[in-house]
């Protein structure tokens, strides 16, 4: 009882988050996407947990979280940027690294994206693919929140987005738009060894424009073998060519290590170190017209997951290695008045290397045959009617998937965003499709693997915002994901055969608000509920409650606080074995952490800075994503950044 007059004390607190869409009149989103909704500015201090909700003219829900959100979060990498994101659950063990890509670090959305080999959702920097290839699911430490202006999640399947894929999660890489130059620098430490650095250079000249980065963060961990380590570098310039085109180009390395404390039972045996390294390059040609705008975009990158020390089978050395390029196109043409024309069309080649030192001295290496995947897309929208009276955007389209493995599909959708002034109803229909990965080419390479069908999910939500004026915005979704042919291997008999046999079933609604009563003072308070069949997939707790505030106040201070309870939820992997049960469950936890930020000038260098101290489990829970492996107690950091 003590425990949820606490979590209501704290949500009595923090009521508040950005309504769907309401961007500011020119506004678009972080990946240049104009949205079906628009008001007018409020001028106030951030939301502390997520920056906006998007609403895009197919009535398609996206969730922003921005750079001042991750700062205010104190986060250090994906995981614990979302982890107050509604309708998002994130597993760890470490303070700083993720294990693999499973219980060790990763990200779910609602519901999806715990299936192991393979994943429902698919992680992207600056919309290019960047997960373990071999085994089709995020390794979160491949997704550095240092280079981020903003991070997607984009929320159900979005075929006029991205495809094969029933979710996403999107890095917004920063880039510089002001003209002149700024130099960040940025430093903290803390408990269990904790340390955390970054650079970053910026600048503007004419039509060129650059963004340069890296980053540090190591912890010794609150467990024996509990530290990681990660380091990040990255560039990002841009060239006006002319009037109408602008050329782009992102490079990124990254090497990252985090190990295994093990169970913390008597005998409890760690599984070792996990490193992650990775290389990308992508460029990017934009244009813009009177009516249309678009973007070509080429990419490649390449990167390894290396699980070695205590692997299981008595492997010495697991070595992942993959490879993806391709290129992604689309164009925006306006024709009428409001009316839009979506063409995009992409093309993506990946491919790996999977190989195991044995402790006896064997070895044995697998070459995965190469996946080529084509995605023509269309669309078309319409808008009628008045921002400030009557208005609807009725919206249609399909995606194509083309695939050099397996069979060919459909992927349509529809939506429709309705409303009166600060009041809008919105309604998506969308089928998504989800291909096989390497991973059935690599687990059993001589079944017929080439027989399985894409598992697809069909998408239905309904979503309903109201503003009230300045003061407060109010979101609400309900949604349902069918999904069906999921596929998975029959074993015994033996050899064991890959099959589409399972289906599932996630019913759910969101809600959440933003208040605003002072200038000075944000609000925030999310909702999750949900019910998921099989009702033991993993990490889809039934209700998850997270709220926050932000206040300034003697012009120099900021005070940051976030909470969030979680209901005890079914914990590991969804294994793709027909017949598997999940049976190991977590206990529900309430978290409480808080930011203070001093603020100052030092005039003679021209320069600004914060001091500020992070403190986390501000109530000493104990707490785990995983049986047997508790998280850190209260803890804090104390750091500095400033800017030039």
């Amino acid at each position: 009882m003590q425990r949820v007059l606490a979590m209501l004390a704290a949500l009595a607190l923090a009521l508040g988050t950005a309504g769907p869409g309401f961007a500011q009149d020119g506004q678009t989103d972080a990946q240049g996407r104009e949205p079906a909704l628009r008001l007018p500015e409020m001028v106030v201090i951030e939301s502390p947990i997520i920056e906006n909700n998007m609403v895009d003219r197919f009535g398609a829900l996206t969730t922003v979280v921005g750079q001042e959100q991750i700062e205010r979060l104190g986060a250090v990498d994906i995981s614990s940027a979302l982890r107050k994101t509604p309708g998002v659950t994130i597993t760890r063990y470490n303070q700083v690294g993720s294990f693999g890509g499973a219980e060790g670090g990763a990200v779910f959305v609602r519901g999806m994206g715990s299936t192991r080999p393979g994943s429902e959702i698919k992680t992207y920097i600056d919309g290019v693919p960047m997960y373990m290839g071999p085994w089709s699911h995020p390794l979160l430490d491949l997704l550095p929140v240092d280079m981020a202006s903003a991070i997607e999640v984009v929320k159900g399947p979005q075929p006029q987005t991205v495809g094969n894929t029933f979710s996403a999660i999107n890095i917004v890489p920063r880039q510089h738009s002001d003209e002149g130059f700024s130099t960040t620098v940025s430093a903290a430490g803390g408990s269990f060894g904790t340390v955390a650095q970054s650079l970053s250079h910026a600048g503007r000249v004419g039509d060129f424009d650059y963004q340069l980065g890296e980053s540090f963060r190591y912890s010794n961990g609150h467990r024996d073998n509990a530290d990681g380590r990660l380091t990040s570098g990255f560039a990002n310039m841009g060239l006006r060519l002319n009037d109408t085109w602008t050329a782009r180009l992102l490079a990124l390395a990254m090497d990252n290590y985090a190990d295994d404390p093990g169970p913390d039972t008597p005998g409890g045996v760690s599984e070792g170190r996990y490193e992650t390294r990775a290389r990308m390059a992508a460029l990017t040609l934009c244009n813009q017209t009177d009516g249309a705008h678009g973007e070509i975009k080429f990419f490649a990158n390449g990167g390894e997951g290396v699980w070695s020390d205590n692997v299981p089978g008595g492997v010495k050395k697991n070595r992942n290695e993959f490879w993806y390029f391709g290129m992604h196109a689309k164009e925006i043409v306006e024709f009428a008045q409001g009316g839009e024309l979506l063409l995009g069309l992409d093309q993506e080649w990946w491919d790996s290397i999977v190989s195991y030192d044995y402790f006896n001295g064997t070895e044995n290496t697998l070459n995965t045959p190469q996946f080529a995947l084509t995605m023509p897309y269309l669309a078309v929208s319409r808008a009628l009617g008045e921002r400030d009276g009557w208005h609807a955007t009725p919206s249609i389209g399909a995606r194509g998937y083309l695939h050099n493995q397996f069979e060919n599909r459909l992927a349509p959708f529809a939506g429709l965003v309705i409303g009166h002034d600060d009041t809008d109803l919105r309604v998506n229909v969308a089928r998504g499709v989800n291909y096989p990965g390497l991973d059935v080419a690599i687990v059993f390479p001589a079944s017929k693997w080439k027989q399985l069908d894409p598992e697809d999910v069909m998408h239905y939500e309904v979503g309903l915002s109201h503003r009230f004026g300045d003061l407060a915005v109010v979101d609400l979704a309900v949604y349902q994901d069918k999904g069906n042919n999921r596929y998975s291997f029959v074993m015994p008999p033996f050899p064991p055969t890959w099959t589409n046999t399972e289906d599932f079933d996630i019913r759910g609604m969101e809600a959440s608000v933003r208040v605003n009563p002072l200038p000075e003072l944000s609000l925030f308070a999310g909702l999750t509920v949900q019910r998921v069949t099989p009702d033991d997939m993993p990490y889809a707790p039934e209700t998850s409650v997270s709220g926050g505030f932000n206040w300034r106040f003697l012009e120099k201070f900021t005070l940051s606080a976030d909470c969030e309870y979680v209901d005890g939820m079914y914990a590991l992997r969804q294994a793709r074995k027909v017949g598997d049960q999940n049976t190991s469950r977590v206990g529900s936890h309430f978290l409480v952490n808080s930011r203070l930020g001093w603020e100052f000038e030092l005039a003679q260098w021209d320069a600004r800075g914060e001091l500020f101290l992070l403190v986390q489990n501000l109530t000493d829970e104990e707490y785990a994503y995983r049986p047997d492996y508790p998280m850190p107690g209260i803890n804090g950091m104390l750091g500095a950044k400033l800017t030039f």
